[in-house]
């Protein structure tokens, strides 16, 4: 990977909201620290650390490198939630600059609403969701309420222009 790219994916990791572009499986920051340390990484934190994201981002990057970081966590994550038919259809709709409709994302199963009754949140097909949020909020934000895809996220032009043709 060039220094350059590289240089520019460190400072978008630093600043990413939410954390590792929310490709982890974990929905909080305890159980996002357990998730890294069952695959092998940040070992030196215990089950009662209590690291800001930032001391997490900055740990990481000294353990894996933006390189490593993508290899072990980003890449094989997105491989995990996302079939090749359905990322290339999404770069199709970015390189026209268009965003997927919710529909595709529903029927890909990669969406389901979220009804919040009582602060819980109960699913539609009684299954909790994947990750932070569904597998489509890597890559769009969505406005549920309104039912409808906004735009796409920042890591989705970090994926389209920078990550991905790199794996080609």
């Amino acid at each position: 990977m060039p220094l350059k790219t590289q240089e520019k994916l460190r400072r978008y990791f630093l600043n990413a909201i939410p954390p590792l572009w929310n490709t982890l499986e974990s929905k909080n920051k305890k159980t996002r620290l357990q998730e890294l340390r069952g695959i092998g990484l940040l070992q030196e934190y215990t089950d009662h650390s209590k690291p800001g994201y930032s001391k997490i981002n900055t740990d990481l990057l000294l353990e894996l490198g933006i390189t490593g970081i993508l290899e072990r966590i980003v890449i094989p994550r997105l491989q995990k939630l996302f079939t090749p038919d359905q990322l290339g259809y999404m770069r199709r709709c970015w390189e026209q600059g268009q965003v997927p409709p919710l529909a595709y994302f529903k029927k890909q199963g990669l969406y389901k609403r979220h009804f919040l009754l009582n602060d819980e949140v109960n699913e539609e097909a009684g299954e909790p969701p994947t990750g932070y949020r569904e597998p489509a909020h890597i890559f769009v934000q969505i406005n549920a309420q309104m039912g409808f895809v906004e735009r796409w996220t920042v890591f989705a032009g970090l994926w389209f222009e920078e990550i991905e043709p790199l794996l080609k």
